[in-house]
Order: C-alpha cells, then structure tokens, then sequence
C-alpha cells in the first residue's frame, strides 16, 4: 500500500513540473479568448442597433409618447436594451397603461405591446375627476367627468393615488366586486355610486331609482335579485331598493309591487 502511494505522489509532482513555456502559452490563450469574446460583444453592440419601434395596443395614447415615455431611441443597443426598466417608465409617466410587453426582433427591431386600463367609473375628488378601472385603480384625470360612466363620491382624496389600487381595502373589495358583476351584460343604468359608507355601496339609476347594495358580499346575486324584482315594481323617484341581506329584497314605502312579484 505505501509503495503505491508513493508512486501516485510522485505522479502528482511529475504533473506538477511543467515547462514555463506551457504555463506562458496558456495564460496567451486565455487572454486570447478573453479578447475574442470582448470583441464579439463590442462589434455585436455596434451592429444590433434599434434602427425601427413599433408600438401595439394604443389607444387613448398615441405611439410616439410610449417610446418617448419609455426612453427608447433608434441608434440604441438592442442587446443592452433593458425591457423591465423601460415597462416601468411607462406606467410611471402614464398610470393609463396596465401591462408593458417588449420584444427584440433582430438585428434592429424593438416592439412594445401595451394593454391600456378600461375604465368603469369616475372618482369625484376636490380637484376633478379621475378615472377608474374595475381594480379600483385611478389612472387618469379629467378636469370634466367623462360621459357613460358613473360617478363615484364618498372617497377621500388621500386614498387616490393614479396607478394604485384605492387606500382603503373595504373600498377598494366592495367596490371591486361589484364591478367584476355589473360590467358586462347588466341591464342597470348607473349614473351615480356613493361609498360615503365604507360598508354599504348605495346606486343611483338614471331615473333616480336608489338601491343599497350593502358590502362587497354576493354581488352577482344582488344585481340579479334587482334586474329580476324591478319589471314587477312601479318605481319612482322616491323608490329606495335595499338588498343589503342578500336573500331579499326590500322596498320603500314609495314603491308599488306587482301582485305577481317575484320569489327571489
């Protein structure tokens, strides 16, 4: 055993002893790659240049603030081009924007895919109105509020901040559900939405018809129980339709049921 582990030591320290020449020529071939490779990189920056930007999915904005937004120039390096800095560009100058999708089509095509907010509603605070889509986030301003969709009060300046969903998560849970179930196919006309009470989403209909919907908890079923009750009701100005429960529906004094009615 101790001879043939003599024998690999000495093995080891023949290996050991090379010529200075080899470790000078390898250390020349090492630099060498190095410099290949680092002349690769530099000639592939200089050709891969953006020379054409293509914008996709605009539509309240136009092509040329995205690129401008996001900084992106023809002459740049597509290689270097960093996508998740210049997305987040973007939807920070405009909150309008949802997603930001960049593509490298090379060598020197730039596409940028942007998914525009779709608004639901419109947030009266003491300086305007800002538009909102079904996320309760806030995206744009208006000094006027905007035609054909409904106007929300009862929310707070402070708890509106463009690009982020609305301060108060009782809110921001109510109000998102009721959304997710009145955008669509709902045959309820809209004109107004109090969240004075943070725990009872009140509607105004545009023939002044008032209906509280109470929390954020079985929207879907609310709205139905509405729609399906209000052709056998003679409603008013004065009506007020309360399914706050949500398993009935209660009316005001100032309405009238019809005597086939409905079993909700």
């Amino acid at each position: 055993m101790m001879k043939r582990k003599n024998d690999h030591i000495k093995l080891l320290e023949k290996r050991s002893e090379q010529p200075g020449w080899k470790k000078a020529l390898r250390f020349l071939l090492r630099l060498a790659m190095v410099a290949v490779i680092l002349l690769l990189i530099r000639q592939g920056e200089t050709f891969f240049r953006i020379n054409e930007i293509e914008v996709r999915g605009a539509g309240e904005l136009t092509a040329a603030e995205i690129i401008s937004a996001g900084k992106v120039s023809r002459g740049m390096s597509i290689i270097l081009l960093r996508e998740e800095r210049i997305a987040e560009k973007i939807q920070h100058k405009y909150p309008r924007v949802k997603s930001v999708e960049i593509n490298r089509i090379l060598p020197d095509k730039v596409t940028i895919i942007i998914d525009e907010r779709r608004p639901v509603g419109s947030i009266i605070t003491a300086d305007g109105f800002w538009l909102m889509d079904s996320n309760t986030i806030p995206f744009a301003y208006t000094a006027e509020p905007a035609d054909g969709y409904p106007l929300i009060s009862g929310i707070e300046g402070e708890l509106v901040m463009p690009g982020f969903p609305l301060g108060c998560p009782v809110r921001r849970g109510t109000l998102s559900n009721f959304f997710a179930a009145w955008v669509g196919e709902s045959r309820l006309e809209i004109e107004k939405i109090d969240m004075t009470d943070s725990y009872n989403l009140v509607v105004y209909t545009e023939g002044g018809l008032e209906i509280w919907f109470g929390d954020g908890k079985r929207m879907e079923h609310k709205l139905d129980l509405v729609e399906l009750s209000m052709p056998h009701i003679a409603l008013d100005s004065k009506t007020r339709l309360d399914v706050r429960s949500g398993n009935r529906l209660v009316l005001s004094s100032a309405a009238v049921i019809d005597q086939k009615g409905v079993d909700p």
